[in-house]
């Protein structure tokens, strides 16, 4: 009896020895830390976006047990665990997301480790929901332009303005801001068929994400018209170098050079609602650039003399509200003392400072004049493309559309007797009254002496 004890106490002891080992040999230890998941990198992308879902996807981890998927609307915000997946996945749709939004995700793979869940390092990735569709019209107003508008989309960050011809593909002609709902392409071709797009679009990360495509019915420019029988020419050769200069002064002169030919303040700054009650942003520079188009000769002066912007905006304060704030309605104050001394004491007053500054040296005043010179050349293609074509007459409507807009031109021309002439329209300017450009009557006397003297 005593030896079979033996035999069964053998017995235990080879079953309990290989319960150990299984144990041992079953437990998720790594073999080594270089083989830990606290080393391995998951890197998010993202694959596909909708106006109410993201699609993320990710690098495979050959010893994950699964992942957790985060997600934050701002980096300023702290992660949210949206979802545990398995192993084999290697991509998630997100879903009933806003539309035109931002989302950051990460993605961790995880494995039991000594007991505990370890998680590997990760890298993140920001993309967007896309903004709603828009809808678009667009109506040709002359053999050379269509005006094109649209309803405005809240949540997108600007829009791409898209053309093409039947036979052809889609061209992008411009991208303009989340403020703009029109846009005049003053470039087309008489007696053409054009269709137009407009897509807006919303920034995630580097991407820009774009709504779906709403265009246009095919519109028709007319054939070119006769030409008018101006006294002088009835050429349609643009401007040449001199009458391009003699325009630039003129228009200085009336803004900014206290109406004598010739003069301009280059770093003039003025205040909202100064000019008028409808101006709601500032207003700089020796041709009294409003709004988005003193931002555009900012952005112009920041991109093309960039160590000359940071001689006098070092710490980026004008910088930052150039690309962050809406210039449609863009404000600066001076305080008192500043009135007084010319020393800024407040943060509208280093502001309103630098931007003198950086409008009034010599790389600001070419950035102006470049600029002027831009703007008198789409002025005058529009004017041409209404049959004017006589210099001094296309000098004096430049006038008109630089003071009133578009819609001041049109309604002077309403008024002006055939032939248009230069005298003609100013004659017609004499009876316009009760809006910005009839109410300036020394400023249309002067255009008028100054272009009789000076255009050829």
């Amino acid at each position: 009896m005593k030896e079979k004890r033996t035999g069964r106490r053998g017995i235990s002891i080879i079953l309990a020895l290989a319960v150990m080992l299984t144990t041992v040999f079953c437990m998720e230890i790594p073999v080594s830390a270089a083989a830990s998941i606290r080393n391995n990198r998951i890197t998010a992308t993202v694959q596909a976006s909708s106006t109410a879902a993201l699609r993320i996807s990710w690098n495979k981890s050959s010893i994950a047990q699964g992942y957790v998927i985060y997600r934050r609307e701002s980096v300023k915000l702290p992660w949210t665990r949206i979802r545990v997946v398995s192993k084999g996945a290697t991509s998630y749709l997100d879903r009933n997301l806003t539309e035109g939004k931002p989302y950051q995700y990460a993605v961790r793979a995880y494995r039991k480790e000594g007991g505990k869940n370890v998680y590997s390092i990760f890298t993140p990735v920001t993309g967007a929901t896309r903004p709603l569709t828009t809808t678009v019209t667009a109506k040709a107003v002359s053999s050379s332009r269509v005006n094109v508008q649209w309803t405005r989309v809240t949540r997108c960050d600007g829009y791409y303005i898209y053309r093409k011809t039947s036979g052809n593909s889609w061209q992008v002609i411009a991208t303009l801001d989340r403020t703009k709902t029109s846009y005049a392409d003053t470039n087309a071709a008489a007696n053409t068929k054009y269709a137009y797009c407009v897509r807006p679009y919303k920034r995630g990360g580097n991407v820009n994400y774009l709504a779906a495509m709403s265009n246009t019915p095919v519109v028709t420019t007319p054939g070119i018209p006769a030409a008018s029988n101006d006294s002088v020419s009835n050429s349609y050769s643009k401007f040449n170098t001199t009458q391009m200069d003699v325009m630039k002064k003129i228009l200085y002169a009336v803004e900014t050079g206290g109406q004598v030919y010739g003069n301009q303040a280059y770093d003039d700054f003025t205040e909202a609602y100064t000019n008028s009650g409808a101006e709601h942003a500032i207003t700089i520079g020796a041709g009294q650039w409003y709004a988005t188009e003193a931002q555009r000769l900012l952005k112009l002066i920041h991109d093309k003399y960039p160590s000359i912007w940071s001689r006098y905006d070092s710490d980026n304060l004008v910088w930052n509200d150039v690309v962050n704030e809406n210039w449609s309605s863009y404000k600066l104050t001076r305080s008192a003392s500043y009135k007084e001394t010319g020393v800024p004491k407040t943060s509208d007053d280093l502001k309103i400072y630098r931007i003198k500054l950086l409008i009034g040296c010599q790389y600001g005043r070419a950035c102006q004049d470049q600029l002027m010179y831009e703007q008198i050349r789409e002025y005058e293609t529009e004017i041409r493309s209404l049959g004017i074509t006589e210099a001094r007459s296309v000098g004096m409507l430049i006038n008109v559309r630089h003071q009133g807009g578009y819609g001041a031109v049109t309604r002077i021309l309403g008024k002006t007797a055939k032939p248009v002439t230069l005298d003609s329209i100013y004659a017609a300017l004499n009876t316009d009254t009760g809006n910005q450009v009839g109410a300036y009557k020394t400023r249309q006397q002067k255009v008028y002496t100054w272009l009789k003297t000076y255009m050829n």
